[in-house]
């Protein structure tokens, strides 16, 4: 590659504020691939990074002319910028090279040495890695990937969560259900995030930045997290190839809000104001009956436009964003058992049951009531013996059990977290003292007379807060 601007080049960048004055991107690359080629920005674009097949490279101020840092590995699978100011944080992705361990590491900019890493996490057999950080770039969820599961219990192969944090920390998140993992999403405006996964119907658990699973949302057809912008109300979903399922619920409580179904979704955004959304059939997705509308967090339909003919095609919605977020939205009340009964999809009718034909129809068929043929209720029958009627009261009775269980989510008992949390304690208090040990090895060379680095002289500091964590994990 060459720093001038060539046509052959893939990927330009250009200066949105120069209007008329710039004929020529400020820089352009090529990138092969479809993965990683994005340049990335910190949040407040002081630090540009990209992603070569060796190295990552750093302009600081938009000035491309040079490059002013670089990590330099036998191979980069990608690169990750947390959100934040300064001082940055880069996560980087470096693939399994010759039956190696994949591994991410975790580093403060402009500290790029391989024993600089703040965090580090290997693992084997991984295809892919995403990081997904939390709004204050302190904590990061990888999710590594890959594409064939051998022991040949999904067709979608295998994903794996490990937790990492700019104190160092590196842990597994431990899922209760085994299948793939639909989606993952940090709350706006908390340390806390949600998991959809195992197969269908999947589970979605709440978990904190200890990794430990604090809310359980039961289990459902979901695939999608989708919280508001201020981060008050969630909605779980069921788009593309499901029905179309939405559950909203209130953060705060974890009370569900509403529940109902919005069909043939391809598009959903929340609006900035965050009591209301926009759902949308679009076009590649979906090229017949395209449409949208717009729904408050009740599940009520506000507008709906459908486009006039199959010819045409609606390809794109967006809200025009507010500047700055607005105040969290008033939340509604918790629906009732009754409202979302009756948002439910109602049983076919025919057309010779409906309205003003019922009634005929019933004058002419005794044993027919709205359209369903009741064999007892014709004249020959209209006496039930009493063990008939109590056999029929019994079946009442039992179909009303079953409608009331089906609406409270399962709840997990103690008795099946408890296994999950004490496994996981012993893993922490491993690690912990894993890492007492190798602050031992640094004060022995200490002792010696050896010269540390600063942030081996961080990592001896923490010793007595490691001390205090595994007392805290042992009671």
């Amino acid at each position: 590659e060459s720093s001038g601007i060539n046509a052959e080049y893939g990927v330009e960048i250009w200066k949105l504020n120069a209007g008329d004055e710039q004929d020529k991107p400020l820089y352009g690359f090529v990138k092969r691939g479809q993965t990683q080629w994005e340049p990335l920005w910190s949040e407040d674009e002081k630090i540009c990074a990209r992603a070569c097949n060796a190295e990552v490279q750093f302009f600081v101020d938009n000035d491309f002319s040079k490059v002013s840092d670089r990590i330099k590995r036998d191979k980069v699978g990608g690169v990750f910028v947390a959100p934040g100011a300064d001082p940055y944080h880069v996560a980087l992705y470096v693939p399994s090279i010759k039956g190696a361990h994949a591994f991410v590491q975790l580093y403060l900019y402009g500290s790029f040495e391989k024993t600089a890493a703040i965090a580090h996490r290997s693992f084997m057999k991984v295809d892919s890695c995403n990081i997904k950080f939390n709004r204050t770039g302190r904590y990061g969820i990888i999710l590594a990937s890959n594409d064939v599961d051998k022991s040949g219990s999904s067709y979608y192969g295998q994903t794996l969560l490990y937790f990492i944090s700019t104190r160092g920390e590196s842990n597994q998140i431990v899922l209760k259900k085994n299948g793939p993992v639909y989606s993952v999403e940090w709350s706006p405006r908390s340390d806390e995030f949600i998991v959809l996964y195992g197969f269908m119907p999947c589970r979605g658990t709440l978990f904190n930045v200890k990794c430990d699973p604090i809310h359980e949302f039961g289990e459902n057809h979901y695939n999608e997290i989708l919280f508001n912008p201020q981060g008050n109300m969630v909605g779980l979903c069921g788009f593309g190839n499901l029905r179309g399922k939405i559950k909203f619920y209130e953060m705060e409580n974890k009370q569900l809000l509403s529940d109902f179904v919005a069909s043939d979704t391809t598009y959903f955004e929340w609006a900035p104001s965050g009591d209301a959304f926009i759902t949308g059939t679009l076009s590649p997705r979906l090229r017949q009956d395209n449409e949208f509308k717009l729904w408050n967090v009740s599940g009520k339909v506000l507008h709906h436009k459908r486009v006039e003919t199959d010819e045409t095609q609606l390809w794109q919605l967006k809200w025009v964003n507010s500047s700055s977020l607005l105040p969290p939205p008033t939340v509604p009340r918790p629906a009732t058992s009754k409202e979302i009964a009756a948002a439910k999809p109602q049983a076919y009718r025919p057309p010779s049951s409906r309205h003003g034909q019922a009634a005929a129809t019933r004058s002419l068929m005794p044993n027919v009531s709205d359209g369903v043929y009741k064999p007892g209720s014709d004249a020959n029958r209209n006496q039930l013996s009493k063990q008939a009627q109590k056999n029929q009261r019994k079946r009442e009775n039992r179909s009303k059990q079953n409608e009331e269980q089906q609406q409270k989510p399962a709840e997990p008992t103690m008795q099946e977290l408890q296994p999950t949390i004490v496994d996981e304690n012993q893993k922490k208090i491993k690690n912990l003292r894993k890492k007492l040990n190798q602050i031992e090895k640094l004060k022995e060379q200490v002792k010696q007379g050896k010269t540390l680095e600063k942030n081996q002289m961080d990592k001896i500091a923490t010793e007595n807060d490691l001390i205090a964590e595994i007392k805290r994990l042992e009671v």
